[in-house]
C-alpha cells in the first residue's frame, strides 16, 4: 500500500529505521495504481529514493484524475510516466511479481468507460497500490455518538470548530475532509486546536460559575 511505503520512507529519513525496510530498491521498475494525491506522492517519492522507472497506472483518462493538477505537472517534470485507460486485472510472475496485466479501456463522449477486450502487460519489480482510501472505522464503530457521512468520513461542527457529534470529541484531517494535501491537513489541525481550546475555556468558565453543560 502507498501509505505503508510512504511511512517507511519517512521513518528511514528520520533515522528510526534501516534503509532496507523501504520496499523499493534502487533501479526498480515501479508501478503505482491509482491517480490521487497519495498515488502521485508515492510515485515521486519512489523516483527520489532511486527507482529506475516509475509509472502511474489509472483505469480512467487524465481528465478524471483526482490528484491536484500541480502535483501531476510536478510528477511529469520529475520523470513519472502515466498509463491512462489501463485497468489492472492481475499480477504476473511465478515466485515474485514481474509485471501487471491490464485491460485497455475506452471512454465515450460522455466519459463512460468500457473494456476493449485488449490487454497489455506492464513490466514491474514492485507494484504500489494507492486506491480506495477511506478512513478506518475502528474508532467510530466502537464509540457511540460519532456520526459519519455516507462515505464514512466524520461529521464535525463549525462551533466549536472540529467537534464531532459526540460532545468533547474532536476530529480533523483526512478522516474529515478526505485525502487531500498535507498543507490542508496542517491548516485544519490549527483550526481544530483553536476549537478545542475554546471548548476547554468555555467548560472552565461554566464550572467557575457553578454551571454544567446541561444547565
Amino acid at each position: 500500500m502507498a501509505t505503508y511505503f510512504l511511512s517507511m520512507v519517512r521513518l528511514v529519513h528520520a533515522g528510526n529505521l534501516d534503509t532496507a525496510e523501504i520496499p523499493v530498491n534502487r533501479g526498480d521498475k515501479v508501478l503505482v495504481v491509482g491517480a490521487g494525491n497519495v498515488a502521485i506522492d508515492a510515485a515521486r517519492t519512489a523516483l527520489r529514493i532511486g527507482a529506475g522507472q516509475v509509472s502511474v497506472v489509472y483505469r480512467r483518462g487524465m481528465d478524471s484524475m483526482t490528484a491536484l493538477k500541480s502535483e501531476f505537472e510536478q510528477a511529469v517534470a520529475e520523470g513519472v510516466g502515466f498509463e491512462w485507460l489501463s485497468a489492472p486485472v492481475a499480477f504476473t510472475g511465478a515466485e515474485r511479481v514481474d509485471g501487471l496485466l491490464c485491460e485497455v479501456m475506452a471512454a465515450d463522449e460522455a466519459g463512460n468507460l468500457k473494456p476493449t477486450g485488449e490487454t497489455k502487460r506492464l513490466p514491474a519489480d514492485k507494484v504500489i497500490i494507492a486506491v480506495g482510501q477511506r478512513p478506518a472505522a475502528r474508532i467510530v464503530s466502537t464509540t457511540r455518538g460519532i456520526d459519519v457521512d455516507r462515505s464514512g468520513y466524520v461529521i464535525t461542527k463549525e462551533r466549536p470548530y472540529g467537534m464531532t457529534t459526540r460532545r468533547g470529541v474532536f476530529a480533523g484531517g483526512d478522516v474529515v475532509h478526505q485525502p487531500a494535501t498535507v498543507v490542508l491537513a496542517m491548516k485544519e489541525a490549527k483550526k481544530v486546536a483553536a476549537g478545542i481550546a475554546a471548548y476547554v475555556e468555555a467548560k472552565k468558565l461554566m464550572e467557575e460559575c457553578g454551571l454544567t453543560d446541561k444547565d
